[in-house]
């Protein structure tokens, strides 16, 4: 019986962890190999209810403990620092970035740490449901001079997190200017934060923000399991180091596993 349960558990975690529909694993896998020694991979099982603030769902204990060493490793990964600016982005579209840094941001938040979540994706702005809080003013406005830093960072209904919304950019040429100015955006506000995250679009993007990527200190690919292939997510890391951007691991995001965990309950 111990043979059946190791061998089932080899299939269940692979190199990751335990079964969840939706799982996160940081650390450079062989497919999307990461700069940063020995990563430790880990997984979040999904949250499957609505939070306290917009569309951000409420966490699971199980959830947060595994966004928490997520965190640990990211802080390892960084080593001494005063300042946490990191980047959040994909290799492709629709791989879930808005969803996982928001839930990051929110343990940041519940464990302490002063946060400032960035909305830095003008084609699908998404901080502004998911937390609900007002579109505009907001990082658009900012950057034409229309409204000031104070008016466009929002409180959420959770306790340190602060948000900034995208806003309302008039056309493509205010949309690429926006991201081009982020990294500058950034350094302003990064010393009022214990963590500044920015979810940006994905690489290869005219809306992907290089020089904010260059300027930051560290960048979180999530890649969507089953979804996005191997020479997709290398040409996205290459990318990324090419403009002087550090990798500092990879999120598996919505990772199925073939064996119930009901099965394991009974061994």
């Amino acid at each position: 019986m111990s043979k059946i349960r190791d061998a089932m558990n080899r299939a269940r975690t692979g190199a990751n962890g335990p079964e969840t529909e939706a799982s996160a694993v940081v650390g450079g896998p062989e497919a999307v190999p990461a700069p940063e020694p020995d990563p430790a991979s880990q997984v979040a099982p999904p949250a499957q209810e609505r939070g306290p603030g917009g569309l951000v769902p409420a966490m699971s204990a199980d959830t947060l403990q595994y966004l928490e060493s997520i965190g640990k490793q990211v802080e390892v990964a960084l080593g001494p620092t005063e300042r946490r600016a990191l980047v959040f982005t994909a290799p492709v579209p629709e791989e879930g970035v808005s969803s996982v840094v928001s839930q990051f941001a929110q343990m940041l938040s519940l464990r302490g740490e002063k946060v400032l979540l960035i909305d830095g994706n003008p084609r699908h702005p998404s901080v502004q449901a998911t937390f609900d809080v007002p579109g505009s003013p907001g990082l658009a406005e900012h950057m034409t001079g229309k409204a000031d830093q104070v008016d466009i960072i929002r409180k959420t209904e959770f306790a340190n997190l602060s948000v900034v919304a995208m806003g309302s950019c008039a056309d493509r040429m205010q949309a690429e200017a926006v991201t081009e100015g982020l990294g500058q955006f950034v350094e302003s506000v990064a010393a009022e934060y214990d963590y500044v995250l920015v979810d940006v679009d994905h690489v290869g993007s005219p809306f992907f923000s290089t020089a904010l990527v260059g300027s930051a200190d560290g960048l979180v690919l999530v890649i969507r399991s089953g979804q996005t292939n191997r020479a997709v997510a290398n040409r996205a890391c290459e990318t990324v180091r090419q403009v002087g951007g550090r990798i500092l691991g990879v999120v598996l995001n919505r990772r199925e596993f073939p064996i119930p965990d009901f099965i394991y309950r009974r061994l």
